[in-house]
């Protein structure tokens, strides 16, 4: 799992995330998520510190793409304009065959766009 600052994004602008991927911490391997004989699912969220849902990406909502082996999410203006600047917490939860991982607990910075 990470935990950190992930990124700092405008609330005026599309954010489109880097490719993340799912390795075994084992062997080191990587998770081809787009493996017919996988059931995948993954949800993004951006809430506020204090865990209110502000927003949420996932492969139902068309906001997180796989295109394997690994994924990536974009939130578009109209999911982000409703932010204030300041700090959100983001996580990022993948489920493979009912395996559920938290890959990621963090935070984003929201700058006031123009």
């Amino acid at each position: 799992m990470y935990i950190g600052q992930v990124d700092k994004i405008s609330n005026k602008a599309t954010w489109q995330s880097q490719t993340c991927e799912v390795v075994d911490d084992d062997d080191g391997t990587v998770t081809d998520l787009t493996d017919p004989g996988f059931d995948v699912d993954i949800v993004v969220t951006i809430k506020n510190m204090d865990g209110c849902m502000r927003a949420t990406a996932s492969i139902d909502n068309g906001k997180v793409l796989v295109p394997g082996p690994g994924f990536y999410w974009q939130f578009e203006v109209d999911d982000l304009s409703g932010l204030c600047a300041g700090t959100y917490r983001l996580g990022v939860k993948v489920t493979v065959n009912d395996f559920i991982i938290d890959l990621i607990d963090g935070t984003i910075v929201v700058v006031e766009g123009n």
